[in-house]
């Protein structure tokens, strides 16, 4: 055991159930239902190892409580109760749930909650949502306001789905007061204006959450340990603020016996939900102290942007929380918790707070950039093991090509990995000076240190030749070789204060005061916000109408607040001509306008580096050959362009048998 993270890894007892740390895996949104509702197979082997890798609980994401409840929205879909009409008694799958939970030593968990308000009406029969108050959605969807028979019926709902929950054997479950969600709803100010008992006052607005925890300590009685997830501050104009959430969280002090502090709202502040790499490490974990300093008895946890252990072990040392949940970090190495109790920290895969892997969510894309098997894990069961190891050469050292060099060392396979330039790392490179990007610039050099560890001939300086491949006659050939900029046919491209985005990290001594972006994709605006940071006066400008595009919601709501906050965007603007005292441009309204400035920067895309693959394929040396990330998709340079590379280059390696 690692000493220096003795508070962090220091057991806890709640009701006679020890937890062996001070780590929550936090619930995310990686589920997937089979038709009764209960976790598939994909959903034990991703909790299962989250279990493996040490957290002290690991709890199953938003779980809706009823079929017939209104509670719904469109990426739900599990539903903890049977539906005895249709003869569904999905208890068994939830037993194995738990049961893969506990065998590895963690506490299983499970969220429950209710969109109220914010129900998708096409999982619901077509019927109105309820929520506090009635009004009319902007999305033309009425709202039906709870009546105390609605709320009594809510109520017993979540009693029922707790019960069944503890009849599976969680031995805990998670209420989602937080977020906007219904129990968020009664309590905000915002989203509870009612005029009766439930509205109005702090003791008004609690009384219908206060009802559901009394509801379900009723039907569980009193050794069911209780978490409530709560929004300390929700970040809107008019919403909960800390103060009212601190005096919340002593009410509550009856019924529940966990306290976990988020923040934000799915209305309109996700991005300090779900932080971004604009929000600083523990952001949530002010709230969370104002509980504990607010009087608050119960242990509490803090969740959000938490994955540095010195920092969240010194938080449970300075009594700021008692738990930590972690998120994405664990997304992205389950086996963190292990790795860092083990004096294995810098083994730890770092996240890149990309957040692709709950943004794209909403995609139907449950994934993580970084690590191949999250969300994939029922994929590589049949995997063949290597029957015989094999001379690999790997060409191109960016983020897909050291993926595949490390898993094919993994599995036991000599590799080659030659890189044209005298550095490992590709693209990514330009981590090592984007203020913004320091969580991937961690991620790169965990590569490299990967690398380097591992039984592999790296070649720097080292093209490969038809005489190279003739020399060495590779088994497999994996080229992950990238892409090349695209220029766009601009007159006056070619002038000498004109740089191509991602050149421009490496000549910042030649960026002017005045800067002119063209174009506004994700490598256009987070260029832009780099150098917005760094002091200059930046302006983009997109020829569409909608600016990061490319981006995931929650990453495009931080980015769009970011941008109007440091930036001035130009949409529907096409740039004609680039001269000596700025830049051209015909705006939407059909008038021309020249932007002042000393600098213009370009992002128009990138191309796949084809013809180098193909004069790899052309040798007749090798048994296998793959071609992974830009170099075979050509996709935009965007944090998704790392998924392509790192997914490709590990399941090249995984097929080399």
């Amino acid at each position: 055991m690692a000493k220096e993270f003795k508070n962090l890894a220091a057991p806890i007892t709640i009701k006679g159930i020890t937890f062996r740390n001070r780590i929550m895996a936090a619930p995310v949104g990686f589920v997937w239902p089979d038709v009764t509702g209960a976790p598939d197979p994909h959903t034990i082997l991703n909790h299962e190892d989250r279990a493996r890798g040490g957290a002290a609980i690991v709890t199953l994401g938003e779980t809706a409580i009823s079929r017939h409840g209104r509670s719904m929205r469109r990426t739900d879909g599990d539903i903890l109760v049977p539906d005895e009409e249709k003869g569904w008694y999905p208890t068994q799958n939830w037993l194995k749930l738990t049961g893969a939970i506990q065998r590895h030593g963690a506490q299983p968990n499970i969220q429950l909650f209710h969109c109220g308000d914010a129900t998708d009406p096409i999982f619901i029969d077509g019927k109105n949502p309820i929520g506090p108050m009635g009004y009319t959605r902007e999305d033309g969807v009425v709202v039906e306001a709870m009546d105390e028979d609605m709320m009594e019926m809510v109520a017993n709902d979540f009693a029922e789905a707790a019960w069944y929950a503890q009849f599976s054997n969680f031995p805990m479950v998670m209420l989602h007061g937080a977020h906007g969600w219904l129990l968020a709803q009664f309590f905000s100010k915002l989203t509870n204006q009612r005029k009766d008992k439930y509205g109005g006052s702090l003791e008004n607005r609690a009384r219908f959450p206060l009802m559901v925890c009394r509801k379900i300590r009723e039907r569980c009685g009193k050794n069911f340990i209780i978490e409530y997830r709560m929004s300390g501050d929700e970040h809107l104009d008019g919403g909960s603020t800390m103060e009212e959430a601190v005096e919340f969280g002593k009410m509550l002090e009856e019924y529940v016996d966990i306290l976990h502090v988020s923040s934000g709202s799915y209305y309109s502040s996700r991005q300090y939900t779900f932080p971004t790499i604009f929000t600083p490490h523990g952001c949530n974990i002010h709230l969370a102290e104002a509980f504990k300093k607010g009087g608050v008895k119960i242990p509490v946890a803090s969740v959000g942007a938490l994955w540095d252990p010195e920092l969240c072990d010194r938080y449970i040392e300075e009594e700021k929380c008692d738990f930590v949940a972690m998120s994405r970090a664990i997304i992205s190495d389950p086996m963190l918790p292990r790795k860092v109790f083990s004096g294995l920290k810098k083994e730890v895969r770092p996240c890149t707070r990309c957040i692709n892997c709950l943004g794209n969510k909403y995609k139907a894309r449950n994934e993580c950039d970084v690590n191949p098997i999250m969300g994939n894990e029922i994929y590589t069961i049949r995997t063949p093991d290597v029957r015989q190891s094999r001379k690999v050469l790997v060409v191109g050292g960016g983020p897909g090509g050291m993926q595949a060099a490390i898993t094919a060392a993994e599995r036991g396979h000599d590799v080659i990995l030659c890189e044209k330039t005298d550095s490992l790392g590709g693209k990514l490179k330009f981590t090592d000076h984007d203020c913004h990007k320091e969580a991937l610039c961690r991620y790169k050099n965990w590569l490299i240190d990967q690398v380097k560890k591992k039984r592999i001939d790296v070649r720097l300086n080292t093209e490969v030749t038809p005489e190279l491949l003739e020399y060495e006659r590779p088994y497999a050939i994996i080229a992950a070789v990238g892409s090349s900029k695209v220029t766009p046919p601009i007159p006056g491209i070619d002038r000498a204060h004109v740089l191509y985005a991602y050149d421009s990290y490496f000549n910042q001594d030649k960026i002017g005061q005045k800067v002119v972006m063209i174009g506004g994709g994700m490598m256009g605006v987070e260029v832009g916000l780099h150098f917005a940071d760094c002091g200059r006066e930046v302006t983009i400008v997109e020829m569409t109408d909608e600016i990061a595009k490319d981006a995931n919601p929650i990453h495009k709501a931080a980015l769009d607040e970011m941008l109007e906050l440091k930036t001035n965007v130009l949409i529907k603007t096409r740039v004609i001509e680039i001269l000596d005292e700025g830049v051209k441009v015909l705006k939407g309204n059909g008038s021309e306008e020249v932007l002042a400035c000393d600098t213009v920067i370009y992002a128009a895309g990138v191309k796949p580096n084809r013809e180098t693959v193909e004069s790899l394929r052309a040798s007749d040396v090798y048994g296998m050959f793959f071609s992974v990330g830009d170099s075979e998709w050509g996709s935009p340079f965007t944090a998704k362009c790392i998924r392509d590379a790192v997914h490709g280059g590990y399941f090249a390696a995984m097929d080399i048998i």
